[in-house]
């Protein structure tokens, strides 16, 4: 099966993509971590480590998310509407929404059992749950994120917990689950249950926003964009300072009650992070000149094929770190995963650049289309 095609679409608003295309970069951060190990004994880490780990605290973990969250909700209603837009009933479009959800979800546990952990199945979840909602009025959504912001918090109070009485750690030691297809399993549905809550939030109010196209058209939402800029990143750096303190071990030995508080602040201001983050995007976008500089392009370029890079990275990470492969996951620490998660990132959005000036979508979003017959 031929995966490229020529891409014919009309022109985008940059705004959207490029909050995909930085947001990758985040989640390469977060993701790099993860393939660490240690061959023989175990490895302490240094301080700049510790220094790196709580800068990722402070700014990526559980607020990149969140951003990406969003944009999928964004772009479920931007594609729900577009069909509209054709003629196609609500009931047409809430079973396109389902059928690439249910695709989002195989190919996530694909993705999984495969390679690596995985973010692919919650939208695909959220997805075959949350199509009904595309009809949903104002109050409704603003309703169930209100509903769904206390579930949230509900789930970082448990984690937080959990995390004070295991003991928060940074040595680096043998087991990962990395190893083995059954361990990856077994952590991506450990961390499942602590992320679906996640998803409802971002997806509900990605609707609103693009029921308004507030990135589309940011010239009509200045004031708004920058209040929410303002607010939103503020709050998310202020209320991520005690977690990231206690994940990177400069707050040793917290209590439970004061690691679940933690955990609460940290995950509803790293909601309000990523919206903050969005909406800093799209006054970026504002200042862009037209045309744009190859640099914002190819960010932009990376953001419409982030399925495909998403999965790029995985393979990438796997093929320099893991145990089977390269093996460099063995002989780094943090400072060293951040570096390989930033080349990766820079590698995506040279061979995005690359697909954009030869005309082609990315070959995930070619495939998804073609199975969910959009």
């Amino acid at each position: 099966m031929q995966l490229t095609s020529r891409t014919l679409t009309a022109a985008r608003a940059p705004a959207p993509d490029l909050a995909r295309g930085l947001m990758l970069l985040f989640i390469a951060l977060a993701h790099s971590y993860l393939l660490l190990y240690a061959v023989e004994d175990v490895r302490a880490p240094g301080f700049g480590d510790r220094v790196t780990v709580f800068l990722e605290g402070l700014v990526v973990n559980h607020r990149a998310r969140p951003m990406f969250i969003l944009l999928f909700g964004y772009g479920l209603a931007q594609l729900a509407l577009r069909r509209r837009g054709r003629g196609d009933s609500w009931s047409a479009v809430r079973s396109l929404v389902r059928r690439r959800g249910l695709w989002l979800l195989l190919l996530g546990l694909l993705h999984v059992a495969l390679l690596f952990y995985d973010v692919l199945t919650m939208y695909g979840i959220a997805s075959l749950v949350l199509a009904g909602t595309l009809t949903w009025s104002d109050a409704r959504l603003w309703q169930a994120l209100r509903i769904a912001l206390l579930g949230v918090a509900l789930a970082f109070a448990v984690y937080g917990t959990l995390s004070a009485t295991e003991g928060f750690s940074l040595v680096i030691g043998q087991d990962s689950p990395i190893f083995t297809p059954w361990d990856r399993i077994v952590e991506w549905l450990r961390m499942a249950v602590f992320m679906t809550w996640q998803v409802v939030p971002g997806v509900v109010l990605g609707i609103w926003a693009a029921r308004r196209r507030i990135l589309e058209e940011p010239h009509r939402h200045q004031t708004l964009l920058a209040r929410t800029a303002v607010v939103g990143l503020g709050s998310s750096l202020l209320g991520g300072i005690p977690f990231a303190l206690m994940n990177a071990g400069f707050w040793p030995g917290p209590t439970p009650f004061a690691a679940g508080s933690a955990a609460v602040l940290h995950g509803i201001t790293g909601y309000a992070g990523g919206v903050g983050a969005a909406a800093l995007v799209g006054l970026i976008a504002l200042r862009l000149p037209v045309p744009a500089h190859p640099v914002a392009v190819a960010v932009q370029a990376l953001g419409q094929r982030s399925l495909t890079f998403y999965l790029f990275q995985s393979v990438a990470f796997v093929t320099l770190m893991a145990p089977f492969a390269l093996g460099l996951g063995g002989e780094l620490r943090y400072v060293g995963a951040a570096g390989i998660a930033a080349g990766t990132w820079m590698v995506s959005v040279a061979g995005a650049y690359w697909l954009h000036r030869a005309g082609h979508r990315g070959p995930a979003e070619v495939l998804l289309r073609r199975l969910s017959r959009s």
